[in-house]
């Protein structure tokens, strides 16, 4: 079975100058039990929830910089989606990682893509459908796909996606740098529900 994605290399136009500028102008947060560091920006300046249990998470949205809003324009324009949320991850080294998940919180539209874009050092993403079986350890699993993000690529995960595919970031096998990963998506605002 084929991960619906597909990928663009060299997607970003100048991916050195977005990179730097990413890395050295947003407020980035790093949480204590998170193996990588965080900025979330919206269209509706609604706080994201992600996550259940002891993994549950709120994010506030922060400004948006240029150089998000210009790489969504020309994904939009791509796409032909609105892609009005935006969050990104910065993985100082080989450590940091992102497990198995799916981007499938009730606020995100599923009827939209979701696009990744990767600027800094290449680092491999992991694809495993739902319906596979145990183990998850990923090197020796017959069911991961890998894909390679190069230095400003995008890979665009097809609408309804997240309802049958995980995927990862796992921990690089040698020595990386700095990679920063833009994630957008279409967003779904919620009723608010009266506590």
């Amino acid at each position: 079975m084929k991960a619906p994605v597909t990928y663009i290399p060299k997607f970003v136009p100048n991916p050195d100058e977005a990179f730097a500028r990413l890395r050295d102008e947003l407020t980035w947060e790093r949480r204590q039990d998170v193996p990588r560091s965080e900025y979330y920006t919206n269209d509706t300046q609604k706080p994201y929830v992600y996550g259940r249990g002891n993994g549950r998470r709120t994010y506030e949205p922060r400004p948006y910089h240029d150089i998000i809003l210009a790489i969504r324009r020309d994904l939009e324009a791509h796409t032909g989606a609105l892609l009005d949320v935006c969050f990104l991850n910065m993985y100082l080294n080989q450590s940091d990682q992102l497990g198995w998940h799916a981007d499938d919180s009730p606020e995100m539209d599923d009827a939209r893509p979701i696009v990744t874009v990767s600027l800094g050092v290449e680092r491999e993403i992991w694809f495993k459908p739902n319906n596979s079986p145990k183990p998850e350890s990923g090197a020796s699993d017959p069911n991961v796909e890998r894909l390679l993000l190069q230095h400003g690529s995008a890979a665009i995960m097809q609408p309804g996606m997240q309802d049958t595919w995980r995927h990862r970031i796992p921990k690089a096998s040698r020595q990386v740098g700095v990679r920063i990963s833009l994630t957008f998506r279409g967003y779904v605002d919620l009723p608010e529900v009266a506590s």
